[in-house]
């Protein structure tokens, strides 16, 4: 078993329009961490990123599904960061504000695809999830456990850091 690091930090208060905003607390470690070429999906209303793919938020640098980008872009890219929807369903949250909200996590053809594509042209991931994913090729760095406090799910960001050579 490798080891990694980890921390447990406050998640913050969601303090904007857009419900899936990153927090402050959240933004800043992530902020601090990347540097270079940044590649960010699901970027929704964050301005983190060189360029940024959301399906329809205007401050995407692209606005187009995901999954189509990564099947046309063959730059390679230092960093992505990663923010996929969680299967909201809860009627309190401003679902109108979001293009897409269905999980990503189960969809084995998105996953197969994602993890292709970072095997051949990402160095570093951040992935802010529910889950703590791996791609094969690349080791964990660190996790972040983020606490929202009150009886919210806790969300995990994942340090990928690739340990293998592209497949061609």
């Amino acid at each position: 078993m490798r080891k990694f690091d980890f921390e447990v930090l406050g998640m913050g208060m969601h303090n904007g329009n857009y419900a899936g905003a990153f927090t402050t607390p959240v933004r800043s470690l992530i902020s601090s961490m990347v540097s270079g070429n940044i590649l960010h999906l699901y970027s929704g209303s964050s301005l983190l990123g060189n360029v940024r793919i959301d399906v329809e938020h205007p401050n995407a640098t692209c606005n187009m599904r995901v999954e189509d980008f990564i099947s046309l872009d063959n730059r390679n890219w230092d960093w992505l960061i990663l923010d996929p929807p969680y299967a909201i369903t809860r009627a309190n949250l401003k679902l109108k504000d979001y293009g897409e909200y269905d999980r990503t996590s189960g969809n084995v053809k998105w996953w197969r695809m994602l993890k292709r594509y970072c095997q051949n042209h990402i160095d570093n991931v951040l992935w802010l999830d529910f889950c703590a994913p791996m791609i094969k090729g690349f080791r964990r760095q660190k996790l972040w456990l983020l606490l929202p406090g009150g009886f919210h799910t806790v969300r995990v960001l994942s340090w990928l850091k690739k340990e293998m050579q592209p497949l061609l």
